[in-house]
């Protein structure tokens, strides 16, 4: 936790951008027994759209492109923690898990650490 603390902003919004680039990726590996992946579900063209959105909006935060009307530490740590549930709903439905959706978890997962810190961190002032 200490090395994400020490990142500056820039560094944690290509990080955000990355880990959504990531999991985007992952979306294509095996998540279940059968050569289940994330596309085979109804709703994962919302999660692709979601994390493409929160990366391409850490990408222009960490290149000083202003988005305008929007808080963009906020809504990024809202977008990435959507493809953490929807990798934790995934893993209560699917039975055999395969190595692609723990994968996603991880990855979701310190997306969803490293966009949380970054608007705590914009909140704060620090």
């Amino acid at each position: 936790m200490n090395y994400l603390k020490s990142m500056d902003r820039r560094e944690r919004m290509l990080a955000i951008a990355i880990l959504n680039g990531v999991f985007i990726i992952t979306m294509f590996f095996e998540w279940g027994g059968g050569g289940l992946r994330a596309w085979d579900s109804d709703a994962s063209w919302l999660v692709f759209v979601v994390a493409l959105i929160a990366g391409l909006m850490a990408l222009a935060d960490a290149f000083d492109y202003e988005v305008p009307r929007m808080p963009g530490t906020g809504v990024m740590a809202y977008l990435t923690s959507i493809t953490l549930w929807y990798v934790v709903f995934s893993l209560m439905d699917i039975h055999d898990q395969s190595w692609g959706i723990i994968v996603s978890l991880i990855v979701a997962a310190l997306s969803t650490i490293v966009a949380t810190m970054s608007w705590y961190a914009d909140r704060s002032g620090s």
